[in-house]
């Protein structure tokens, strides 16, 4: 059975889930850290960052600004 292309909300997710965790790897934080950051329970941050979608666009530039994310890669995720 042929492979079916992935949707551009599949596409999106897996692009904010990469550079959430690239960030994270970059500045060395770790989940419970950032999770502390957005004031989000550690649970809450994981389950939102298998689901970007979940996140509110408050959450999303308070994020953007904890993990210090470039304008380029604000741009494609929002």
């Amino acid at each position: 059975m042929p492979k079916l292309k992935e949707s551009e909300e599949m596409q999106k997710s897996r692009l904010v889930r990469a550079y959430i965790s690239k960030n994270m790897d970059l500045y060395g934080l770790s989940e419970e850290q950032v999770a502390v950051k957005l004031r989000f329970t550690k649970r809450t941050f994981q389950n939102k960052r298998k689901r970007p979608e979940t996140f509110t666009l408050g959450e999303l530039w308070k994020l953007c600004a904890v993990l210090k994310l470039s304008d380029e890669e604000k741009a494609l995720i929002m």
